[in-house]
């Protein structure tokens, strides 16, 4: 019973993140209310698990929180270094 006030809750919150998602005033708003939503939905797929019995559910919930966290890391390299590609130099070295 608690497992299915857990998902209704879970997803309010995920209705409640959406629309940040689609209408974020800028692109690291988007990104993290992303990040969000893919945490909201393992943890209805971990309510579903607890309430059904099934771990089928929650295999999927922890790829849907591998997949949050790669997605955050990604995002943050791109926001830090501004490009996915290493560089090819050390800014400040000496040729």
């Amino acid at each position: 019973m608690s497992a299915l006030a857990i998902a209704i809750g879970a997803g309010v919150a995920l209705a409640l993140a959406a629309p940040r998602l689609f209408s974020g005033p800028t692109l690291h708003d988007r990104a993290l209310a992303a990040r969000m939503v893919l945490i909201r939905v393992a943890l209805i797929c971990a309510a579903v698990a607890v309430a059904m019995g099934e771990s089928a559910w929650l295999d999927a919930a922890f790829a849907l929180v591998f997949a949050a966290l790669v997605l955050t890391t990604a995002v943050m390299k791109v926001f830090r270094a501004r490009t996915f590609q290493a560089p090819l130099a050390r800014t400040g070295e000496d040729a």
